[in-house]
């Protein structure tokens, strides 16, 4: 509260949680690494970047956390990890800076839907 004061700024509550950082998605893994690399790998800058309607986009948006349905693919490059997922709004994969964001776990029927269908087709390929 006093360094709050002491800046001339309200004190947050208790319960305030600090912001998460932005997840960034890009069709291309090449644009997703010029976006980083211009915003010297700061998701905040790039997130204000992608804000900007007159900047350049590279195709590049900042991901909603829910929107994520699956991990497709994943890359290493340079040292750097990479993970390309799926999301609801396009049939295209999203590339983003590994362990960025995480699909949402399935609903229990969900789950429990794809583990039946999974079996069944185990089941065909033993009976061929």
């Amino acid at each position: 509260m006093v360094l709050a004061t002491l800046l001339g700024g309200a004190a947050l509550p208790a319960h305030a949680a600090p912001a998460t950082p932005a997840v960034i998605g890009c069709p291309s893994l090449a644009n997703l690494r010029i976006l980083l690399r211009e915003s010297k790998a700061d998701p905040a800058k790039a997130a204000a970047r992608l804000s900007d309607s007159k900047a350049e986009h590279l195709g590049c948006a900042v991901l909603g956390k829910d929107a994520v349905t699956a991990l497709v693919d994943h890359a290493a490059l340079n040292g750097s990890a990479y993970d390309c997922v799926a999301v609801r709004s396009t049939s295209v994969c999203q590339w983003t800076v590994a362990g960025a964001v995480t699909p949402r776990a399935p609903r229990r029927g969900q789950a429990e839907a794809a583990k039946g269908t999974k079996d069944k087709s185990a089941s065909d390929k033993v009976s061929r």
